[in-house]
C-alpha cells in the first residue's frame, strides 16, 4: 500500500503557505491603501499651505505636463538624429 506521509506533509504546507500569502496580500492592500491616503493628505496640505485653489491646482498641473511633454519630444528628436548620424557613417563605412 502506497505511503501518502509526503503527499499529506507536502499538502499541508501549501496550505499553510496559500494561507499566509492571502494574509500578505491583504497586509499589502492595506499598506498601499494607507500610503495612497497619506500622499492625498501631504498633497492635499501643501496646496492649503500655498492657499491654491483648485484650478490654479490644475494649472499648475497642466503646465508640469506640458513641460514634461514638451522634455520628452526633445528627448526623442535628439534620438532620432544621433540614429541618423550613426546610419550615415554605418553607409559610408560600407
Amino acid at each position: 500500500m502506497a505511503d501518502f506521509t509526503r503527499l499529506n506533509k507536502y499538502r499541508a504546507e501549501l496550505k499553510k503557505m496559500k494561507d499566509k500569502r492571502v494574509e500578505m496580500d491583504n497586509k499589502i492592500r492595506d499598506l498601499e491603501r494607507k500610503c495612497r491616503e497619506e500622499e492625498n493628505t501631504a498633497i492635499h496640505d501643501l496646496v492649503h499651505e500655498a492657499r491654491m485653489t483648485p484650478e490654479q491646482l490644475a494649472s499648475l498641473i497642466g503646465m508640469s505636463t506640458e513641460d514634461k511633454i514638451k522634455s520628452m519630444n526633445r528627448s526623442m528628436n535628439s534620438a532620432e538624429n544621433t540614429e541618423g548620424d550613426e546610419n550615415l557613417e554605418d553607409e559610408e563605412n560600407n
